[in-house]
Parts: C-alpha cells; structure tokens; sequence
C-alpha cells in the first residue's frame, strides 16, 4: 500500500473537490448556455474561455514573480466563485453576458492551474507519481461520479416545482458550486509555501528544445485539439438524445465510476507494460468511432464504456512522462517554469484552434450534423499521440543517455 505525504492528500483533496465542483456544474453550464442560445453560440463562449485561460496562464510567469502559487489558487477559487453566483443572480440573462463570464472563467482556470500544476510537480514524490496519478484520477473519478447524477437531479426536482421557476433547478446547482469553491478557498490556506521561480519569457523563444522534449509538446498539441472540444460537443449531443439532464448526468456518473475503476487498473498496468497507454490510444478511437457511427443511446453506452474506462491509461501516461521530462531537465526546479509554461502554451493555442475551427465550420451548415461529423477527424488524434508516446519509448530504449524516465 502506498504511502502519501501532507502535501500530496492536500493536492490530493484540492483536485478531487475542485473536479466534484465541475463534474457537479460544469456539463449543465454547457448545457444552460445552449437551452438560451445554441451551439455555435456555446462554441463562441468556450473560444472566450480558452482564450482567457491561455492569457492569464502565460502572465502568471509573471505574476509568480510577485504573489505565491497557493495566493493564485486561492484568488481563482474566490473569483470562481463569483462566477458561479453571478450565473446564481443572473439567470437567463447571463446568455447576455457571455464575453466578460467567458474572460471571468478564463481568469479563474488560468491562475488556478498555474498555481496548482507548479505545486502538483513540486510536492509529489517523483518516485511515485504513477501511484499518485493513479490514486488521485482514482480518487477524483470516484468522488465526482456522483456529482452530475446529482447536479441532474437537484435541476429536475427544483424545476418541477411549482413554487420555483424553469431556472430555478439550475440557480439552486450554482448557488451549491459557489459554496464549494469558499470551502476550497479557505482548504487551499494550508498549501505550503517556495521559492520564487526564476523565470524569463525569453527562455520560451530561445531555449534549445530536444528531440524527446519536443515529443512531449507534441502529445501535449494533439491532446488540445480533441480533449476540451470533444467534451463541449459531446455534451451537447448526448443532451440531445437524452433529453433530460436527469438522464445526462446519470451517463456522466457511469463515465465516472468506470475512469475510477480504470485509474485502478492503469497503475498496475503502467508498471509490467510501459506500452500500455496504446490501451487508452485504441479505446478512446473506438469509442468517439462507435458514437459517431451510430449516434443514439447504444453509441451513448459504446463511448461511455470504452472511452470511460480506457482513458486512464492514456492520459495518466501523459502526465506522468510530463512530470518525468521536467525531473531529468538538467536544473533546479525554479529555472523549469519556461518548460511549464511552454507545455501549456501549446495545449492551450491547440484548444483555441480546435474551438476556433469548429466555430467557423459551424457557419456552413447544419450545425448538428457538422458537430457530428466533427467527431471523425476527432478520432485519429488518440491514436497519433499513441504514435508519438511510441516513438518516445523507442528513444529511451536506444538511446537511454538521452533521458532517464522511467517509472518505478
């Protein structure tokens, strides 16, 4: 049985609280915003997102210059919390407001995940992160498998009320996230405090990148063009053949359980089979190919099952090799946030043009049909970083001075 430190079950708590808030939320903002509106306008609001997101993570090289990592999550829980009751205040007029709600949420996750993923390198034992991204998808998984179930039913029970209006069941859901995020905001006053990191824009642009390194960025692209996208549109089409966000956040509870049980079995796996993130490649292909082709409930169970359990095998390895490539950077770790930030600029530019293209495509048609059909081209992508992850342990075999990164 593995063993965590303070440290890391704090991050541990942090994550899992943060993820039950947005699996509790998060698909029925998506879904409220498109009952006012529809999809293109959803997609626009989401390119606001990223946008934001992308900004605020790239001045945080800055900002961590002059505030702690834990004042930055901290921050971003509080104006998370905002958020969430201004959606609360606002109701069905918050579809008016979509540009500053959009910058507002981008802010938050911006500054949020700057700070975090700067304390998850920092405070995990290197020698121990499959366990530890193991555990804690494990743990967030099973904590958030809950979450959409009840975020459904707390929607379906107050809008059926006579008492309440047809929003009501969606204002009771954001009053609930917004207290979460002030209970985080006050968990978040225990994280432990480091060095400042010395950083300088121009690295980015100047530094000399390997072979290996540029491997992992382009993981990190590919992983972009299809994660955050494919989550909004399938949202949107599961909603509508479901037809009930009862029914939506039963499917996501599945979703769920099944990436809890398979975040159980990918720690093992990782161990005895370096290769085995192919798993999480192949199911996550056969899944969106499933749904695509047959686009009705049984596609709905198809990609629930197979993307649900398979995923963990991919994108635990993807967070593993990350975290690993930032040890074996010949430094300490305050002249390594320039990697960090590198990472996220291309996961970041990559979810703006998978947005951004949607959105244009959007425009020629039917826009239900071409979300469809969007989800072929998604597809292949799980299968391309397969290729270049491959390509990474064929490295390290014949090349093994390039880098030492292998899993304990």
């Amino acid at each position: 049985m593995v063993s965590f430190d303070r440290e890391e079950r704090n991050l541990m708590l942090i994550q899992a609280l943060d993820y039950f808030s947005s699996s509790l939320s998060g698909i029925f903002v998506t879904v409220y915003f498109y009952n006012h509106s529809d999809l293109k306008t959803t997609i626009f609001y989401n390119v606001i997102v990223y946008i934001s997101t992308l900004f605020f993570y790239v001045i945080s090289g800055w900002s961590l210059k002059k505030v702690s990592s834990a004042f930055l999550i901290r921050f971003s829980l509080i104006t998370s919390a905002l958020f969430f009751f201004l959606l609360f205040i606002l109701k069905e007029q918050s579809i008016h407001y979509l540009i500053p709600l959009g910058l507002l949420l981008g802010f938050n996750a911006g500054n949020y995940w700057a700070g975090f993923n700067l304390n998850q390198y920092l405070f995990t034992n290197k020698e121990k992160r499959a366990e530890y991204f193991g555990t804690v998808t494990g743990i967030i998984n099973a904590l958030s498998a809950i979450a959409p179930l009840l975020g459904g039913a707390i929607i379906i029970v107050f809008n059926s009320t006579s008492l309440f209006g047809l929003d009501e069941g969606y204002s009771f859901l954001f009053f609930i996230v917004f207290l979460i995020l002030l209970f985080m905001f006050f968990l978040a006053n225990k994280l432990p405090s480091h060095t400042t990191p010395d950083f300088s824009y121009r690295e980015i642009i100047f530094h000399k990148q390997s072979y290996y390194w540029k491997l992992i960025l382009g993981q990190q692209l590919l992983l972009g063009l299809y994660d955050s996208s494919l989550g909004i549109v399938i949202s949107i089409l599961f909603f509508l053949i479901l037809r009930s966000e009862f029914n939506l956040g039963g499917i996501q509870t599945i979703a769920y359980l099944l990436g809890a049980i398979g975040s159980i079995f990918s720690i093992k796996t990782f161990k005895k089979n370096k290769y085995s993130f192919w798993i999480g490649s192949i199911g996550l292909a056969i899944g969106i190919g499933l749904f695509g082709i047959l686009h009705n409930l049984p596609g709905i169970i198809c990609f629930i099952i197979l993307t649900g359990f398979f995923a963990p095998f991919l994108n635990n390895w993807l967070s593993i090799v990350y975290y690993n490539s930032l040890d074996n950077y010949n430094s300490g770790w305050t002249k390594k946030y320039h990697l960090m930030l590198e990472r996220e600029i291309v996961l970041g530019v990559s979810r703006i043009v998978s947005f951004l293209s949607l959105f244009v495509v959007l425009q020629y048609g039917n826009q239900y049909k071409i979300a469809h059909y969007w989800l072929y081209g998604l597809l292949f992508l799980p299968l391309f970083i397969g290729v270049l992850l491959h390509k990474m342990n064929r490295l390290i075999q014949n090349t093994p001075e390039a880098v030492n990164n292998k899993i304990h």
